[in-house]
């Protein structure tokens, strides 16, 4: 047999491989490329705030490095703070160029997520009369794990107020629709002067779906000591806390705190009786029939009847969403008589409605 001799195809292959290993046996090496540089983006976003005599910080932690990638080298976020006389927007800038005004307040870990973190510079303790009516200015550095960082944030400022003390702990006294809430406002500021006429108060109720308070439940600050809670549902734990609220020049300001007062806002309350309950007498059976409920948690009713001079027994067995039933578990010549209860789904039991009674011939 004759051996077959390649292609075309083949030997154009061949070619193309043998060209391929010259090319590459003549490549030059690249010069070596510099190290990456993992700097985390400067934090943007502080922001400073007073409640009573404290400050609470809040930021992001950045999630991109400076050159784009994802920040995954994040170690410690160093705090900075400043006191100052209180100076003119152009006196401030130029003073808080000022390094040796600047002094570490504290160093924590940066966490690698992008959320919001923050941290509390509490000043009790400190003689507040050298604090107060004095401009906080705060500053954060992040830092990666080989201890470099892009540099300061934006800088928070804000002047502390003497504020008043946090409110007494609230009283609550709850009700079908609301739970009504009451406090004892404070009578001194954290620097012990007496508080001035104005005052007013923001209400917070956290519960167990939402633990954070956020924002008050009072649009508006409140300007007496009370407040009817009307969005609490019946079922539900509240825990409520007061802080008082300080209108300045400089804007608002809030106390700490007050103790916090909680609630199971347990359901005692029975639904209304069924209304114009009426029966209707068949050939072979006895028809009932009644008004529907208006309340919102309501599970049912139950059918209750008498039998001669008997005493009243259930009919139904669970509650009964309708509002009919009929009755052919009668006697004949016997009168029967009817009533109705509304039961809601916390198991309360509403009084009878009015009495029906007929006879089956």
């Amino acid at each position: 047999m004759r051996a077959r001799k390649p292609g075309g195809s083949y030997l154009r292959l061949q070619a193309a491989l043998l060209l391929l290993l010259v090319t590459a046996a003549c490549g030059k090496i690249g010069e070596p490329l510099p190290p990456l540089i993992r700097i985390p983006g400067p934090i943007v976003d502080l922001t400073a705030r007073q409640q009573g005599a404290e400050v609470i910080l809040a930021w992001t932690v950045p999630h991109l490095n400076t050159d784009g990638s994802m920040a995954t080298t994040l170690a410690s976020i160093e705090i900075y703070r400043a006191i100052r006389e209180p100076a003119s927007a152009g006196e401030a800038a130029r003073a808080l160029d000022d390094t040796n005004l600047w002094r570490v307040l504290q160093i924590a870990p940066a966490s690698e997520k992008a959320e919001k973190k923050g941290v509390r510079d509490i000043l009790e303790g400190q003689d507040l009369s050298e604090v107060l009516e004095r401009e906080f200015s705060y500053a954060v550095k992040v830092f990666n794990r080989k201890g470099q960082t892009a540099g300061f944030s934006n800088i928070a400022t804000l002047w502390l107020q003497p504020v008043p003390q946090p409110p007494g702990r609230p009283s609550l006294n709850p009700t079908e629709e609301f739970v009504e809430v009451s406090w004892a406002p404070s009578s001194t500021n954290i620097d012990g002067s007496p508080v001035a006429e104005g005052v007013a108060f923001n209400l917070y109720r956290t519960s167990s779906e939402r633990r954070s308070p956020g924002s008050p439940l009072n649009s508006t600050p409140l300007a007496g000591a009370s407040y009817r809670d009307g969005s609490a549902s019946l079922g539900e734990t509240y825990a409520y806390r007061v802080r008082a609220v300080l209108e300045t020049a400089r804007g608002r300001v809030e106390s700490r705190d007050s103790q916090e007062a909680s609630l199971f806002h347990r359901d005692l309350y029975p639904p209304a009786p069924p209304r114009q309950l009426t029966l209707v007498a068949g050939r072979e059976f006895l028809s009932l029939t009644w008004f529907p409920n208006s309340e919102s948690d309501l599970a049912g009713y139950h059918v209750f009847r008498r039998q001669g001079r008997g005493d009243f027994q259930r009919l139904t067995t669970t509650a009964t969403r309708r509002t009919s039933y009929e009755d052919r578990d009668l006697l004949e010549g016997s009168v029967h008589s009817y009533r109705v209860t509304a039961v809601d789904r916390a198991g309360n039991q509403s009084s009878y409605s009015n009495v029906v009674s007929d006879t089956l011939e």
